[in-house]
């Protein structure tokens, strides 16, 4: 879990515009072994679901909130493999 929370953290740094020190594969690629296990889009609104949840607790304003969900969302397609 730890590994995963880095590649989210680093991700999302990039997608709002942070340095971008991420060196591993293509969310594609990184994700193919789990599409075949049946990682759906059921499980991407999951993480969505918590992503948004956790950023409610620590008090992020709203709009920032929609903003991360939007960055999060235009990969979901790329995560499983669509």
């Amino acid at each position: 879990m730890a590994k995963q929370a880095e590649h989210l953290k680093t991700f999302m740094t990039v997608a709002f515009g942070g340095p971008n020190n991420y060196t591993g594969r293509s969310l594609r690629d990184g994700h193919a072994r789990l599409v075949k296990m049946g990682l759906t889009d059921s499980h991407f609104d999951a993480v969505m679901e918590h992503l948004g949840a956790t950023m409610q607790e620590l008090n992020v304003p709203a709009e920032l909130i929609a903003e991360a969900a939007a960055l999060v969302e235009s990969v979901r397609g790329e995560v499983l493999g669509k």
